[in-house]
């Protein structure tokens, strides 16, 4: 086996990216590599143990995007071609990605921006202070089992609290399908689960809000202390952004583990599958409702106020329901209106020109 061969094994490459080969004109110059930063439009790239090279895109990948889900992100694989004249290589594909973990743009745009490609765990870190959220939490899960990937709840700073165990157990409760762990500030090496879920091929991502302790955990999980890291501040238990850009990371368990700037707005825009698998019971339980109009306050034969009298369903999830239900039928319906707007300035062109046809003006 050659080292790019072994390289890109370790990496996560696998059938379904190979497959993707066979209809790509690739040349001598042009080689497998895997995004590993992002940086203000400018990549950089690992395509063998330890070579690097930055790269930009190819005009041709700028020209026919559309929004930034048609650019590279961090996880991406791609296909470079190599300049021995120029430090830069030149990104002309992007592979077709197993899957990506995105958000809607901070802002006015309708544009997405993607947090991590191709990963297959997701680590939603959340410190045993005042930044613990249920409904946060809830939120999360439903990006990330969107994208789906496998979710995994890390407590951090347990040791800091000392009700840490019931709390964990309590968080459990809420979220039966998803392994959560407790995680001290300092004793990493105790967290002897995280190499269940960081192996040779795999990739995990790793989220949540600053000041609760990613890039310490990273820094731990890479074997340097390669990224800087800050204290909270005192009164509101947050921390600065010590990580300004997304990076991916050989791990000493052999996987891979992307870090990215700490997540302060989780707004949805195309999440809706990711909604109903979070929520999948109580979607459900809305269907059996007597009435396909339920308001789930007073009618009668309700399943919803049934559940919730019952302790069957608990007030917050429900809360957390409709809350999330509301954003992303909100998103559904801006971009169908979006996507209907488009079809009509298309009809509308293709009418002109038919017009014009038939008039032998083209």
């Amino acid at each position: 086996m050659s080292s790019q061969q072994e390289f890109k094994i370790h990496f996560g490459w696998n059938d379904f990216f190979e497959n993707q080969l066979t209809n790509i004109a690739v040349n001598d110059q042009m080689v497998v590599a895997k995004v590993i930063n992002e940086e203000r439009n400018l990549y950089e790239l690992e395509y063998d143990y330890g070579k690097t090279v930055h790269a930009q895109i190819s005009g041709k990948i700028h020209y026919k995007a559309t929004g930034r889900i048609h650019y590279p992100a961090v996880g991406d694989w791609v296909l470079a071609e190599m300049n021995p004249h120029n430090e830069r290589a030149v990104i002309k594909h992007v592979l077709e990605r197993k899957n990506m973990l995105k958000r809607k743009q901070i802002g006015a745009s309708d544009d997405i921006q993607i947090l991590a490609a191709n990963v297959d765990v997701v680590f939603i870190a959340t410190s045993l202070n005042a930044n613990l959220n249920i409904n946060r939490l809830y939120r999360y899960l439903t990006f990330v089992k969107d994208s789906k990937a496998r979710p995994v709840i890390l407590l951090t700073k347990s040791d800091l609290l000392h009700e840490s165990e019931k709390i964990a157990e309590q968080v459990k409760h809420q979220f039966p399908d998803v392994d959560v762990h407790l995680l001290t500030s300092i004793k990493f090496e105790e967290a002897t689960f995280l190499r269940e879920y960081l192996g040779v091929g795999i990739t995990a991502a790793i989220v949540g809000s600053s000041g609760v302790g990613k890039s310490t955990l990273v820094n731990y999980l890479i074997g340097d202390e390669r990224i800087k890291t800050a204290d909270v501040r005192e009164g509101d238990d947050k921390g600065p952004h010590t990580t300004t850009a997304r990076s991916l990371y050989k791990t000493i368990f052999g996987g891979l583990i992307i870090d990215s700037p700490g997540v302060r707005e989780l707004q949805f825009m195309g999440h809706d599958e990711g909604f109903k698998d979070q929520f999948a019971d109580i979607e459900e339980l809305v269907q059996t409702c007597r009435y396909t109009n339920c308001t789930h306050t007073h009618e009668k034969d309700c399943a919803v106020m049934s559940a919730l009298e019952s302790d069957e369903l608990s007030i917050e999830r429900w809360k957390s329901y409709k809350k999330i239900r509301g954003e992303v039928l909100h998103e559904l319906r801006k971009e169908n209106k979006w996507m209907l707007a488009e079809v009509r300035k298309t009809w509308k062109k293709r009418s002109i020109e038919a017009r014009k046809r038939v008039r032998g003006e083209i």
